[in-house]
C-alpha cells in the first residue's frame, strides 16, 4: 500500500482539511501526518493517525528582528524532516501550508501537492511552489496567480453534513433563534468581549452558544447562554445554530457556506497578513455573508438582527457558491500517485 504524508499544523484551518482528506483516502492508502507541537498531534492521536513530530520555525510579522535566525532554524527543520521521510518513503506529500508544512515540502523527493485555503497565498505556499506538482486553491483568483494553480475549493469533512440539532447538549430550550459565536480554535479576545458586553440585549431575542477558546472565560452562567471552550463536534454546533458568528478563516467560512448557515464574519486584522479580511470581503461581495470589522463591534447586536431578518437572502447567495472541493482534490491526489513511481517498496 502506498503512503501519503500530510503536513500542516498550528491551527484548525491547517489541520482539519487534512483530516477530511485522510478520512476519505485511508481505505486505499497509508496516511501519516508530519507536524509540530500544535493541535495536530492530539487530533491525530484521537483518530489513530500515525504522527511524526518535527521541529518547526515560524516567521513573525509582529517582530521582524526575531526572524534573523529563521533560515538557519529552517535548515535544521528540513534536515529533521528528511530523516523522517526516509523512514516513510511516501508516494506523495500533501501540504496544507503554514510553518509546520514547509520543512516537509522542502525535504521530500516525492511529488508534492499544496493546498492554499486563503484568497491570497501565504508565505509557505509561495516558498513551496517550485516543488509542487500543482497548487490547489480554494479561491479562483488565487489559483490564477500561479502557473501551476488550480481552483478546486476546500476539503470538508463529510461528517459536517451529518450533524444533528442537540439542544440538551448546550442546555438550551430552542424557544428563540440560536446564535453560535465561534472565535476560532484558540479563541478571540475582541469577539469574546463583544459577546459578553452585548449578551443582555442578545438574550432578549436569541439563545447563545459561545465558543470562547481554550482557557478563556465567557460570561457568567445564565439561562439561554452556553459557554464552551472548544467544540470537538462542529457538525453538532452548526446543526444546532441558526446563525454563525465567526472569524474569517477560509475553512470556517467554507463550512458555513457549504451548510447554508447565515454568517457574520469578523476578520482577524492584528498580527495578520490580511488574509481574513480578503476572505471575508470576497464572500461578502457575492452576497453570501455579512462582514463586521473589529472597529464596528459596537454594532454587534444590530448586525445579528440584520442577518437573522435577511437570512434567506444570504442562504440563496450561498446556494450559488460551490466551496466543497473534497471529491476533486481526492481525484487529483489519486491521479498524481498513479502517475508516480515514488513510494513503491520492493
Amino acid at each position: 500500500m502506498k503512503t501519503i504524508v500530510f503536513a500542516g499544523g498550528g491551527t484548525a484551518g491547517h489541520v482539519m482539511p487534512n483530516i477530511a482528506l485522510i478520512d476519505r483516502l485511508k481505505p486505499d492508502y497509508g496516511c501519516v501526518y508530519i507536524g509540530g507541537d500544535g493541535m495536530e498531534k492530539d487530533i491525530c492521536a484521537a483518530r489513530n493517525i500515525p504522527f511524526y513530530r518535527i521541529d518547526t520555525v515560524k516567521f513573525r510579522r509582529d517582530n521582524l528582528l526575531s526572524n534573523i535566525g529563521v533560515p538557519f532554524k529552517l535548515h535544521a527543520c528540513v534536515k529533521q524532516a528528511k530523516h523522517v521521510l526516509e523512514q516513510i518513503r511516501p508516494a506523495l506529500v500533501f501540504s496544507k501550508g503554514g510553518y509546520a508544512a514547509l520543512p516537509v515540502v522542502l525535504a521530500t523527493k516525492a511529488p508534492v501537492l499544496c493546498h492554499e485555503s486563503d484568497y491570497s497565498a501565504g508565505l509557505a505556499t509561495k516558498l513551496s511552489k517550485r516543488k509542487a506538482t500543482k497548487i490547489l486553491c480554494a479561491f479562483e483568483p488565487c489559483a490564477k496567480t500561479f502557473k501551476k494553480g488550480l481552483f478546486v475549493g476546500t476539503p470538508l469533512n463529510r461528517n459536517l453534513y451529518r450533524g444533528a440539532r442537540d439542544l440538551s447538549h448546550y442546555g438550551l430550550s430552542g424557544s428563540k433563534p440560536i446564535i453560535a459565536v465561534v472565535g476560532g480554535s484558540s479563541g478571540a479576545a475582541a469577539v469574546n468581549a463583544a459577546v459578553i458586553e452585548a449578551l443582555p440585549r442578545l438574550l432578549q431575542k436569541y439563545e447563545v452558544i459561545h465558543m470562547t477558546g481554550k482557557n478563556k472565560a465567557g460570561a457568567v452562567a445564565q439561562k439561554g447562554y452556553a459557554a464552551v471552550e472548544f467544540e470537538s463536534d462542529m457538525a453538532r454546533l452548526y446543526a444546532t445554530a441558526d446563525i454563525i458568528i465567526t472569524r474569517a478563516g477560509a475553512n470556517a467560512l467554507a463550512e458555513c457556506i457549504a451548510l447554508k448557515k447565515p454568517t457574520i464574519a469578523i476578520p482577524l486584522e492584528k498580527a495578520s497578513r490580511g488574509d481574513q479580511v480578503q476572505n471575508a470581503e470576497y464572500y461578502s461581495g457575492l452576497g453570501a455573508i455579512k462582514v463586521l470589522r473589529e472597529s464596528e463591534l459596537k454594532t454587534f447586536v444590530a448586525a445579528v438582527d440584520e442577518v437573522y431578518e435577511g437570512k434567506y437572502k444570504y442562504v440563496n447567495a450561498m446556494s450559488c457558491i460551490n466551496v466543497d472541493g473534497t471529491d476533486k482534490i481526492v481525484g487529483i491526489i489519486k491521479e498524481v500517485i498513479d502517475n508516480s513511481e515514488f513510494g513503491i517498496r520492493n
